[in-house]
């Protein structure tokens, strides 16, 4: 396989659950759909054209990485209808000063180069979450003829699947070590889209499955594939 990574960064970040309304509650790293959205960015696609794409070249995807801190933002909105003015309020959670690697793997070289290529002059401005917070691709780079190896530790990243049951893994003893005033992040699992149908101008989830939001260093007791990009374990899916 041939990986294209790419090292990015945001100020502020907020990727939401696609059903959220007036409560925002974001993830601590962006699920599939959204690393869909922002290579379609990058390369000019359309929501519908990107996952259209992946799955026509049979792109699979991952990514790790951390925040320094959270926030919540209050927004008190009108909407304006034709006979009355609706007033409500919005509370959603950002990430602060986020870093991430992205991994898109393929088997095609020329489809890589071109990710790589999207990512070092894209087409559309790329964001993480909302629209006002925008990704600074810090680098993007090939790898080629990358082969994945099983892992049992990982931090701060997504597997997919369920690895959260009891006895799938265990924490880090340095981590039960660390200073008090530092958060530990145990890993939690979601069930997010990793598909979307477009009909009528509508957008509804066609697909869902399980995906374990890692947080601090954790050992498997059952090893997962994964690519190894520097020091970070990237499973993809």
């Amino acid at each position: 396989m041939h990986l294209a990574i790419v090292r990015a960064f945001a100020e502020t970040a907020s990727f939401r659950l696609p059903e959220a309304h007036t409560f925002h509650k974001t993830l601590p790293l962006p699920p599939q759909t959204t690393l869909i959205g922002i290579l379609g960015a990058a390369l000019g696609f359309t929501a519908e054209g990107a996952h259209q794409w992946v799955e026509e070249h049979h792109v699979r995807m991952g990514v790790a990485g951390r925040h320094r801190g959270q926030m919540k933002d209050l927004w008190k909105y009108r909407k304006i209808k034709t006979a009355e003015v609706i007033s409500d309020v919005l509370l959603r959670e950002h990430l602060i000063d986020l870093t991430m690697t992205l991994v898109y793997a393929v088997e095609d070289e020329s489809v890589a180069m071109r990710i790589v290529g999207g990512f070092q002059n894209p087409v559309y401005a790329l964001t993480a979450g909302p629209s006002d917070s925008l990704l600074k691709v810090r680098e993007a780079l090939l790898i080629e003829n990358a082969a994945m190896t099983p892992t049992t530790i990982f931090q701060f990243c997504v597997i997919p699947g369920d690895i959260t049951g009891a006895g799938c893994y265990r924490p880090d003893p340095a981590v039960l070590r660390g200073p008090i005033i530092e958060s530990v992040r145990a890993p939690w699992v979601a069930h997010l889209p990793v598909r979307f149908s477009y009909e009528g101008g509508r957008r509804e989830v066609g697909a869902r499955g399980p995906f374990s939001f890692i947080g601090n260093r954790i050992h498997l007791a059952d090893p997962v594939d994964a690519y190894h990009v520097g020091e970070e374990a990237i499973a993809v899916s």
